[in-house]
């Protein structure tokens, strides 16, 4: 969904470089946890509590490339 010449709403996540762009903006952590003002990842449906908080640890320590 994420990936190609046309990511879903424009949003790749192809590489981390451009991931790492989308965590220091606070899109990547907003959407996958559902916040107000946020698009929803994944559509339809919601990441378990446990998946969010690793992604929070991941971010909230500084989204290292591991």
């Amino acid at each position: 969904c994420h990936n190609g010449n046309t990511p879903s709403a424009g949003f790749r996540l192809d590489s981390y470089a451009v991931i790492k762009v989308k965590v220091d903006q606070g899109r990547l952590y907003g959407a996958v946890a559902q916040l107000a003002g946020f698009s929803a990842m994944p559509v339809g449906g919601r990441l378990s509590d446990c998946n969010i908080s690793k992604i929070k640890a991941w971010v909230d320590a500084g989204a290292p490339n591991n």
